[in-house]
């Protein structure tokens, strides 16, 4: 007796399926990312060395914190009458536009009348008020 042999058929593997999911997912991925340029700036950084015949002044700092005035880079605590004085003092209307610079820092619980009254004041004395912006994620407030 002969055995027979049965005959096996090729398996076919259909990818049909698993090519409209493969394109389906590269349409989706294109849609969905962003081709825009960063947005970036260039900087020179400066170097290292000093000139000792070039000497800057530096900013006046003021500090505001509830209803108290921190007053110059010490910190020293100042009524609004002496921080008026002490800005007459530094003659502000004297100086170069550019080095009537006064650095205004508050934190958020600093009364609107308080803050409005170092303001004027830095106006009437001559100076060019900065303000410090600081966001929650940089470190808020001191």
């Amino acid at each position: 007796m002969r055995v027979r042999r049965k005959q096996y058929k090729e398996a076919e593997v259909i990818i049909y399926s698993i090519i409209d999911i493969a394109f389906l997912l590269l349409i989706f991925f294109i849609l969905t990312t962003t081709l825009a340029k960063t947005a970036g700036s260039k900087l020179t950084i400066p170097s290292g060395v000093s000139d000792p015949s070039r000497q800057e002044e530096k900013q006046i700092q003021v500090n505001l914190k509830a209803s108290d005035i921190y007053y110059g880079e010490r910190g020293d605590h100042v009524s609004l009458e002496e921080f008026r004085a002490r800005l007459q003092g530094e003659n502000l209307l004297a100086r170069d536009p550019s080095k009537r610079i006064v650095v205004l820092d508050s934190t958020p619980d600093v009364p609107y009348d308080a803050y409005f009254q170092v303001v004027t004041v830095i106006a009437k004395a001559g100076g060019v008020v900065a303000l410090v912006d600081r966001s929650e994620e940089a470190g808020g407030d001191r």
